[in-house]
């Protein structure tokens, strides 16, 4: 893997992201995340996902993640992301920030039953992460 110049990087607040053609949508999460966060995200990634002319892997590094506001954890339950999003894929995290995000995936299906969902897988490194779009990419896979 190449080395990363911070040139590579679009700040979003305190985090950064980068769009990697054809169809991946990478972020940096560095400390807290608030609702403004979580919305220029989603802004982006929709925003990717029509230069791209399909839905988007969305692979996020969450080893920097700090908190997440309760505004932020509720703003993706009033969308419908299928449209842009293929799957999301996250990496570094610890085992209480992948915990408490299934248990958020788990809980979306009761709070909002008619909500489609696209896949969320967890990794512990950035290169299972990769490997694992890769995969989908070729197969198709079953968030296709």
């Amino acid at each position: 893997m190449k080395e990363e110049s911070s040139e590579d990087w679009t700040p979003l607040g305190a985090h950064r992201y980068r769009f990697e053609a054809p169809d991946l949508f990478v972020i940096r999460v560095v400390g807290d995340v608030s609702l403004s966060d979580t919305q220029a995200m989603f802004e982006r990634i929709e925003t990717f996902s029509g230069k791209a002319g399909r839905p988007i892997f969305w692979l996020s590094d969450i080893s920097g993640l700090g908190q997440v506001t309760p505004d932020a954890r509720k703003f993706p339950l009033a969308l419908d992301a299928t449209r842009w999003l293929r799957a999301t894929v996250v990496f570094g995290g610890s085992f209480h920030q992948r915990l408490v995000a299934n248990l958020v995936m788990k809980a979306i299906p009761l709070l909002r039953p008619s909500r489609q969902m696209r896949p969320l897988s967890f990794f512990p490194t950035e290169a299972e992460a990769r490997a694992y779009v890769e995969a989908e990419r070729r197969g198709g896979g079953s968030s296709s």
